[in-house]
């Protein structure tokens, strides 16, 4: 007799329910959804590309009573945001009925599938503190202080800012004294606030402000659970995050970096030829700038802990 062969039934494995779930511990964790500009994702129905215009800088100038005056034009320029990342996470199964039956394994992958288009984004959007207009550095060595006057340089020539909690340690600084410089260095910038400053720390420096600040509800254990957040210090929102670019620090207003993203991520279930499983693949799609005129709204901080 012929024999028939019967299709695994994988409804247990919908891609809806998954993608749904997984925004749990993705959006939980995302340090780039609390601190980044994620205003322009409505428009990526219309394309993949977001234009954002803006014109060169005016100025002041004296006005004569009778006398005419002229008028300057102006320059409009554009800076583009493209979404060109396409990024996805995928796992073989080979035993699908196990996987039905077995809920946690499920939830398991999930997360893990999760926690890693986590930090992919996150480790793009932070990259681009090296994309600020102005970097700050330490004095002329590498173990120099900060100088009672605004050390900057491009990334290349800069020294690394040391940053203490020992009083004693002259070739560093304290953690107050590098929150305070870098928010005088943004009032110089003209950077106005409006309660929205936010530092994006390293584990290693967040742990000498945590011996610090712990009385005042800064915890770093607790960061995870807050997209990052660890609580306010000097005036600063703190977030933590290991996906920062090594030994760079943000300082400066949230959400001058621009972020891109279709979200939910997408999950499919695809049967392998010849095989009993399937390949569970979560893809993602994305982009990330910094705009020009945002570019001196932040500092990125070169620094190194004693």
């Amino acid at each position: 007799m012929p024999q028939t062969t019967t299709s695994l039934d994988t409804s247990a494995l919908n891609p809806e329910i998954w993608a749904s779930l997984m925004q749990v511990p993705l959006r939980k964790t995302l340090v780039a959804e609390a601190v980044a500009d994620t205003q322009f994702e409505p428009l990526l129905a219309y394309g993949d590309k977001v234009n954002q215009p803006y014109i060169d800088e005016t100025s002041v100038e004296t006005y004569t009573p009778g006398r005419p005056f002229e008028a300057k034009g102006t320059t409009a320029t554009q800076d583009t945001l493209t979404v060109d990342q396409f990024k996805i996470v995928p796992n073989y199964v080979d035993d699908v009925n196990a996987l039905q039956s077995k809920y946690q394994y499920s939830m398991d992958l999930i997360e893990n599938q999760a926690y890693q288009l986590r930090d992919d984004i996150d480790s793009a959007v932070l990259k681009n503190v090296t994309g600020a207009g102005n970097f700050l550095y330490a004095a002329t060595t590498a173990t120099g202080t900060i100088t009672s006057t605004d050390t900057l340089a491009t990334a290349t020539d800069g020294n690394k800012i040391k940053v203490h909690n020992a009083d004693s340690d002259t070739t560093a600084v304290s953690p107050i004294e590098l929150f305070s410089h870098a928010r005088k260095f943004l009032r110089t910038q003209n950077v106005a606030e409006a309660g929205d400053f936010v530092a994006v720390l390293q584990p290693d420096a967040a742990q000498i402000i945590e011996m610090l600040g712990a009385e005042k509800g800064f915890s770093v254990a607790d960061a995870t659970l807050r997209n990052g957040w660890a609580g306010s210090f000097l005036g600063f929102q703190v977030y933590v995050t290991n996906n920062l670019p090594a030994d760079w620090l943000y300082f400066g207003k949230s959400k001058r970096i621009a972020l891109a993203v279709q979200m939910p991520p997408k999950v499919q279930i695809k049967d392998v030829a010849n095989k009993l499983g399937v390949n569970i693949v979560t893809s993602i799609v994305y982009g990330t700038k910094v705009f020009t005129k945002n570019a001196d709204r932040f500092v990125g901080v070169y620094y190194e802990t004693a």
